[in-house]
This record gives structure tokens, C-alpha cells and sequence, in this order.
């Protein structure tokens, strides 16, 4: 019975601990001023980006708690001088869209239709009640010009890759590009084959992305970069669909795969931790994931 309860209570203790981590975490915010008009902003979940026009401020991605979402929306109108008129989610995934309840009842969401599709299907409990206005009260299925103040956004769905209705935006006065979670840079990546992403169409979508040729790249996870770094992130992609082929052509089991795979594409990339705790998006996972999509043994969940 001592030692249960000493089970118990170090079980407490060590919840406790990392409550108190994640609430430190969540109200960590790093900034990266890219010039004057453009921010980056990292903390849990996925990159954040401030664009500052004279029309207001926009902000594109909220990570992943509500008080996130406030926080991210103070730091956008500190850094730009001005509210937030206009948020973006770039997909439907929590660390990119569960802070949309801290910004403002009112205020212009803006996503692919397939976005808002996946997040009132597969994500429909986290958008009830008071939290319903958050969802995006604006969609597009291919391309949208925005022009807000001295500003011009071009959002743009560029294809099938992390999941069926990823957006990028590209700032065109400030020649950047913010690429959501299409572009994780030297990081495994997730990739939703439930939501209709796919490894095989993945590469042909980059190709439209490396085409507008902005100088500047933001990536929903990993470090502001340039297109090189897509390029590289592409041969990933290309090396892991191959992986997926061959294992259909060689009647390969999932074991036989991730043991023999050559995939040679990730070196130096890293597992995404999440307030200190490995999400699994690792070697193992993006080799089962190829296996999974060529063999056809995954279910389409919208």
C-alpha cells in the first residue's frame, strides 16, 4: 500500500511539473524580425508569421492554445502599430489553428475549403460553443489576391502534400513565402494521408511552390530559409516515394521496409518535440507512412 501511494503521489509531482513547464512554455514567444514588415513568431506548435500593411496587421497561423492565440495577437499589434484585421490558417492541424479562439469575435479567417471541411469533420469538438466563431468565415479552393493597404497576399493551393488543402501566402511586396506545413525544414514531417496528403504528389506540388521563386521561405516548422532548402526537402519527398514503390514491386512487408529502406534524404533531421515530449514524427514514422500510402493500407477519413 506505501508503495502505491508513493506511486501515486510521484505520479502527481511529475504532472504537476509539467504543467507548470507547459504554462511556462505556452507564454514563451521567440520573435524573428525578417525586415520591417514581416515577423516570425515560434513557440508550441508551428511558426507564426506578422505581416504588418497599412490597412492592419495579419498574422498567419495561431498555434495551439487559446491563450496562445491572445498572446500571438498582442505580439502582432506591438510589432506592427496596429490591430489585427485579417487571420490565416494554412491547414486544419491544432498547432495551427486552436489559438483562432484568442484573436477577436469578428475578425476575417481565411483557409482553403477543404481546410474547413477537415476542421468541422475531423476536429469538430474543439469548434463548439463559444469557440465557433473561430472557425475561418472565409474560403477559396485554388487562388485568392488580397490587396490590404500597400500589401498584396497571393494565397494560393498549390496541390496535395502534408494534407488535401494546404495554403501558402506568398507577400509579394516582400518577396516571401510563408509555406504552412507543405515545407518542414529539417524536421520529419507529418503527413495526413487520412486527410487526403500524399509523399507521391508531394514533390510535383513543391515544383508550383520553387516557381514563384520568392527569395525568402517560412516553413511551418524549423528555421526561416531559402529555396535550396526546399529543393533539399523535395529529394526527401522523392527518395521516400521511391522507398514506397519499391516495396510494392518487391511485395516488401512494412518491417522489411523501414530495416532495408535507402533513404539517405534525412540527414540531420530532428524529431518536433512538443513542450518536451518527442510526437513520434521521426525515420520510423515518414518509412511507414510511404509504406502505408503505396500499399494502399490507410482509410480516408473526410
Amino acid at each position: 500500500m506505501k508503495f502505491w501511494k508513493k506511486c501515486l503521489i510521484t505520479l502527481a509531482v511529475l504532472v504537476f511539473i509539467f504543467a507548470v513547464y507547459l504554462i511556462y512554455n505556452i507564454r514563451s514567444l521567440d520573435v524573428e524580425k525578417l525586415n520591417k514588415d514581416v515577423f516570425v513568431i515560434r513557440g508550441v506548435g508551428g511558426n507564426t508569421t506578422v505581416l504588418n500593411t497599412s490597412a492592419g496587421a495579419v498574422v498567419i497561423d495561431s498555434m495551439t492554445f487559446k491563450q496562445q492565440g491572445k498572446l500571438i495577437k498582442s505580439k502582432a499589434e506591438q510589432l506592427s502599430g496596429k490591430k489585427v484585421v485579417l487571420l490565416i490558417n494554412t491547414h486544419y492541424h491544432l498547432d495551427h489553428t486552436h489559438g483562432n479562439p484568442g484573436f477577436d469575435s469578428g475578425i476575417k479567417i481565411m483557409s482553403t475549403e477543404r481546410t474547413l471541411s477537415h476542421l468541422k469533420k475531423l476536429d469538430s469538438n474543439s469548434w463548439e460553443g463559444d469557440a465557433a466563431f473561430a472557425l475561418p468565415n472565409e474560403t477559396f479552393s485554388d487562388m485568392k489576391e488580397i490587396k490590404l493597404g500597400d500589401k498584396t497576399l497571393r494565397l494560393i493551393h498549390p496541390g496535395l502534400g502534408h494534407t488535401d488543402g494546404d495554403l501558402i501566402v506568398h507577400f509579394v511586396e516582400d518577396d516571401v513565402l510563408v509555406l504552412g506545413d507543405l515545407f518542414f525544414n529539417k524536421h520529419y514531417p507529418n503527413i495526413d494521408l487520412e486527410a487526403g496528403g500524399s509523399i507521391a504528389a508531394w514533390p510535383d506540388t513543391l515544383d508550383k511552390v520553387l516557381a514563384i521563386g520568392a527569395s525568402t521561405i517560412i516553413p511551418g516548422h524549423g528555421e526561416t530559409t531559402h529555396n535550396d532548402a526546399v529543393v533539399q526537402f523535395q529529394t526527401f519527398m522523392r527518395q521516400l516515394h521511391e522507398v514506397g514503390q519499391l516495396s510494392v514491386e518487391q511485395n516488401l512487408s512494412l518491417e522489411d521496409t523501414i530495416k532495408n529502406a535507402k533513404f539517405n534524404a534525412d540527414q540531420q533531421y530532428t524529431e518536433i518535440v512538443f513542450a518536451g515530449i518527442p510526437l513520434g514524427l521521426d525515420r520510423e514514422f515518414v518509412l511507414t507512412r510511404a509504406w502505408q500510402e503505396a500499399n494502399k493500407q490507410f482509410e480516408l477519413k473526410n
